[in-house]
């Protein structure tokens, strides 16, 4: 039985990433110039592999990462692979929520639990799930061997945790800006368990997937003291 390559992307660079802010579903943000430059970077240093079909979050910043990295190809855009909707958080920095109640909530509890005007991670996942399973429904009717999916850390990071074996840690689901992990779809694993199985990193010759932009690294870091102190 024939095997396919998924190969999950993650978007450049934006500015929203570089000061550490929340940029979700309603926030279509264009690359940084330095998003630019790195993932130019990444394809001179590293391998992104040759595919027969790339899909796409309808996010500028995807879109405009597809054309860096595949310029050749012709983009099919999943609307279900946007990232989650914070809602009244998007935009903003851990830093300014971090006092909220609503926030330390959600925090808390995000897989039932959703930000003000936002989807929770349960509602998220669903509609990720209901999105890979249309792509992997088309690769597997059209035979496409390789196809790379361009999305969100957040898009990965559920399918990842949910839909993929071997169950990685915390760690290794922060997928850093144009990079991410190939993973394997067998046609009986999926049909019969929705599982795929994580095969490498992306882009092929890296050492890591998470290599995380410095003020994403250090809002963590100050939320994670913070609830620290609390306890």
């Amino acid at each position: 039985m024939k095997n396919y390559r998924l190969h999950l992307i993650r978007h450049g660079m934006t500015e929203a990433n570089s000061r550490g802010a929340y940029a979700g579903r309603r926030t279509d943000v264009e690359l940084s110039t330095q998003g630019i430059r790195e993932l130019i970077a990444l394809k001179e240093e590293y391998d992104y592999p040759p595919v027969g079909a790339v899909f796409c979050s309808p996010m500028t910043r995807c879109i405009q990462t597809a054309g860096v990295l595949y310029p050749q190809a012709e983009l099919q855009v999943v609307p279900a692979l946007a990232e989650i909707d914070f809602g009244d958080f998007d935009g903003r920095t851990i830093g300014e929520l971090q006092e909220r109640e609503d926030f330390r909530k959600w925090i808390g509890n995000s897989l039932q639990e959703a930000p003000p005007g936002g989807e929770s991670m349960g509602e998220f996942c669903q509609r990720v799930a209901a999105g890979l399973s249309s792509v992997l429904a088309w690769v597997m009717q059209e035979q496409v061997t390789d196809t790379a999916i361009v999305t969100h850390g957040g898009v990965i990071r559920a399918i990842l945790s949910s839909m993929a074996l071997p169950r990685l840690d915390q760690g290794q689901l922060l997928v850093g800006n144009g990079r991410g992990y190939t993973c394997f779809a067998t046609p009986q694993l999926w049909m019969r368990d929705h599982i795929i199985e994580v095969a490498g990193i992306l882009p092929h010759g890296a050492a890591q997937a998470a290599k995380l932009d410095p003020a994403f690294a250090a809002a963590m870091e100050e939320l994670t003291a913070a609830l620290g102190k609390e306890e």
